[in-house]
């Protein structure tokens, strides 16, 4: 697989195409700062949601999404209680931080989460995490 990261382009091999085109006005990412986004499985599992969606998700289900791949059960297997933790952690811990590195666009009033303007710039390193992760998919 091409490291596009390396070459600060912007642009990746993903096997998930993008919901937009390559933003070339946007300058790269560093690499601490992919490094640092894709640290918490969490995160890892709203950049894959989010890919896979081609769009936005409400915020409901990409609480679902990822407390299915966490617990690596179906999402009506899942305590609703583990589902009140993630959504806590998404809304005040994740979200806030992948919003503010431009990885992901999140509208709080709304409740809705779409990828943002340096989302391909992780997607090289992502597809390497999710590939590794047998809980991914579930």
């Amino acid at each position: 697989m091409k490291d596009d990261l390396a070459d600060g382009n912007g642009r990746s091999a993903s096997p998930a195409p993008s919901p937009r085109e390559p933003d070339f006005d946007v300058p790269p990412l560093s690499q601490d700062n992919v490094f640092d986004a894709l640290s918490s499985k969490r995160s890892r599992y709203v950049l894959v949601a989010l890919r896979e969606a081609e769009g936005t998700l409400d915020l409901r289900e990409l609480v679902d999404t990822v407390a299915a791949w966490e617990t690596n059960k179906p999402i009506d297997l899942v305590s609703e209680e583990h589902c009140k933790r993630v959504f806590t952690s998404l809304r005040h811990s994740q979200l806030p931080k992948l919003a503010m590195m431009g990885l992901i666009e999140y509208e709080e009033t709304d409740g809705v989460v779409e990828r943002g303007p340096y989302a391909e710039q992780a997607d090289a390193y992502l597809d390497i995490a999710a590939s590794r992760d047998e809980n991914v998919g579930v």
